[in-house]
């Protein structure tokens, strides 16, 4: 009875979770209903990404830290439930939960900053500007995946490689998507892109994975 009942209250605090993360959006669309369809849509539709760049990019407004948070939680929970598989417990505690929050929560920071530090040093702000645009766009696209992914997997299929595979699959196609989208400027910037791609995304993942397992 004990086992039920921790089981009850684990799946109260992760529905909280969807319902505020789908709040978030509901927000996101009441204020910029475009703009949330197009970074939504923007895996399957580059247009809205380039027109984006065109208008000019600024991380620091509403809309993009309501969906920087969305995608926060979104990676937060899906790190909770690929480590609490990995480690095969039955219990979904809301205090490892914050843990894996806290994990995500200090990568994202932390190579946020040293990118911008990065870009800034060199800078090569002005010229990778398509580049961090695409990709910011991609994670916002994935995240969404990721609310679907997450939903599915909690209420039906609670199997890691379900949940793994569909998770390497988001990232990758974001991946290749960035990969073919820059690749002029790559082959251009093709130092920088490297020096970045190894400091910034490859060195942080690995870093997580070590804190974490």
């Amino acid at each position: 009875m004990e086992a039920l009942q921790r089981s009850v209250l684990s799946t109260n605090w992760i529905t909280i979770i969807f319902v505020f993360s789908l709040t978030v959006l509901f927000f996101l669309k009441l204020f910029k209903t475009v703009k949330l369809k197009g970074y939504a849509s923007a895996i399957f539709y580059k247009g809205f990404l380039e027109i984006e760049v065109e208008e000019g990019y600024s991380p620091i407004t509403f809309f993009h830290i309501g969906f920087s948070f969305f995608s926060f939680l979104m990676l937060s929970l899906t790190t909770f439930f690929l480590i609490n598989q990995y480690k095969q417990s039955n219990a979904l505690l809301l205090a490892d939960y914050f843990v894996s929050s806290y994990y995500v929560f200090i990568f994202m920071i932390v190579r946020s900053l040293a990118a911008f530090l990065l870009l800034s040093l060199f800078q090569i702000k002005k010229q990778l500007s398509f580049f961090m645009i695409f990709k910011r766009g991609y994670l916002y696209s994935i995240s969404v995946g990721l609310f679907f992914l997450n939903i599915f997997y909690f209420y039906s299929f609670q199997n890691l490689a379900f949940l793994f595979t569909g998770f390497a699959l988001l990232f990758l196609v974001r991946f290749l998507l960035i990969l073919i989208n820059n690749k002029n400027l790559i082959i251009k910037e093709l130092f920088y892109f490297i020096l970045y791609i190894c400091a910034f995304e490859l060195a942080p993942l690995f870093v997580l994975f070590r804190l974490i397992f």
